[in-house]
């Protein structure tokens, strides 16, 4: 019935109709968000680094320095820092496809769910926080070509950012507490 060797093996197919019925679209449809999210943002990263005048007018002016002048290699090199956070996000977008996968087999409750969950708030907080710490290391790298004393560090921290690492901390909570009850059902049938 499942590919998941903890699926209940009491949960009918009629059980399973109605649920899918309740869950299926949002399942699905939160499943093609996530791949569909991965796409746009790599689209997203690629184009912007591919472009030498958009990337001089979006960090110009927040870092309070011409960067005009930067080299293809400066412009390749914070790309791949971005191209990390993508990584790293698009292994969250994966755990939450897999995490929907498993309640669209009836695997709300189990413990490997719980752990799919777990690894969607994780990978996704080590993303954000990822993101913020690169910021810095960005800016040194797009003003790598200027003058001694033009070289910038900028460090900032947007209000969005602290509530995507406390969405994604609460997150992380859930999960634990949803393996803790898991586990203890787990034990409570294996009592019975």
């Amino acid at each position: 019935m499942t590919d998941f060797p903890d699926a209940p093996h009491d949960f009918d197919d009629q059980r399973l109709g109605a649920l899918r019925q309740r869950i299926g679209w949002l399942c699905h449809a939160l499943r093609l968000a996530a791949a569909a999210y991965c796409v746009w943002i790599l689209f997203t990263i690629v184009s912007f680094w591919s472009d030498e005048a958009l990337v001089v007018s979006r960090f110009g002016k927040p870092l309070g320095v011409d960067v005009s002048g930067v080299t293809g290699l400066q412009r390749f090199e914070a790309f791949s820092i971005s191209f990390l956070v993508w990584l790293l996000l698009t292994a969250a977008c994966y755990s939450g496809w897999r995490l929907f996968s498993a309640y669209l087999e009836g695997r709300i409750f189990a413990v490997s769910s719980t752990l799919w969950l777990r690894r969607l708030a994780l990978f996704g907080l080590i993303s954000a926080l990822v993101d913020i710490v690169a910021r810095p290391v960005t800016s040194l790298i797009l003003t790598a070509h200027k003058a001694t004393g033009q070289h910038i560090v900028s460090v900032f921290v947007r209000p969005e950012d602290l509530s995507t690492v406390l969405l994604l901390a609460t997150l992380l909570a859930l999960a634990h507490i949803q393996k803790t009850a898991a586990d203890i059902a787990d034990e409570n049938a294996q009592i019975v």
